[in-house]
């Protein structure tokens, strides 16, 4: 993908996703959160953490899609003071971009809430199915959960990693960097808009309605085929 233009004038932009035993921000809790950091210069710092939780009233669909018990269970946890700690230093002023961004928003407003914290990130959430929807659309419509945004926009997707919150937030930044160079290079062109892109099928048009709902609040409701992701170097993801 091509290097996108910086503008120092810029927002510093946190691309996040959070998993979680449940849809509820009220009562499920975070087990796995990640953001990257990109300060308008472009430097990016990525995070990754599975903040103490318990699984008391936790949903089985949503432990069942992010794999809890295979993935999630055994690795060691971060007090939420400590985690929260780090994200508050990234997200001073920082806009909050995702896929369903306010899913993710409400459950670190509510952590951030259970320790006395006050969120500092900016009231603005951008989300980027709406960003691409222009881009992708004929008209007005849902916007799209990650898997079916990168495989309508070019990028390729691993259903294997999906639903794991580290994944998510750099599928969510490549979607949001590809919707940038398209509308750069339209610019540049003096070209119209490209035509509509088909919208994968979904669990929602497969009839899978429970995953379908579950999903849509994790902002990865859709499938298809695709193949091997890039690999994220382990050197860059930070614990604090």
């Amino acid at each position: 993908m091509t290097q996108l233009a910086r503008d120092p004038s810029a927002p510093r932009l946190v691309f996040v996703d959070t998993e979680a035993t449940g849809l509820d921000h009220r009562i499920h809790q975070l087990t796995e959160v990640a953001w990257i950091l990109r300060e308008p210069d472009g430097t990016e710092v990525t995070r990754r953490f599975v903040p103490e939780h318990t699984l008391d009233g936790a949903e089985e669909k949503a432990l069942e899609i992010t794999r809890y018990h295979e993935l999630l269970a055994d690795e060691p946890r971060t007090p939420d003071a400590e985690w929260i700690d780090v994200l508050l230093g990234d997200t001073e002023g920082a806009v909050l971009v995702g896929v369903v961004p306010d899913f993710d928003a409400r459950h670190l407003l509510q952590a951030c809430q259970r320790i006395g914290r006050t969120p500092n990130w900016d009231h603005h959430l951008l989300d980027v199915g709406t960003l691409a929807m222009p881009l992708l659309a004929a008209a007005p419509e849902v916007p799209r959960g990650v898997a079916s945004l990168c495989l309508s926009l070019g990028v390729t997707h691993d259903p294997e990693r999906a639903h794991g919150a580290l994944y998510d937030a750099q599928q969510t930044m490549r979607c949001f960097d590809a919707v940038w160079e398209r509308l750069g290079a339209l610019r540049a062109a003096g070209e119209p808009l490209p035509d509509p892109v088909r919208r994968p099928a979904s669990s929602r048009e497969n009839g899978n309605a429970a995953l379908d709902a579950a999903a849509t609040a994790d902002a990865a409701s859709d499938s298809g085929e695709a193949g091997a992701a890039e690999q994220p170097e382990a050197e860059q993801v930070q614990r604090g």
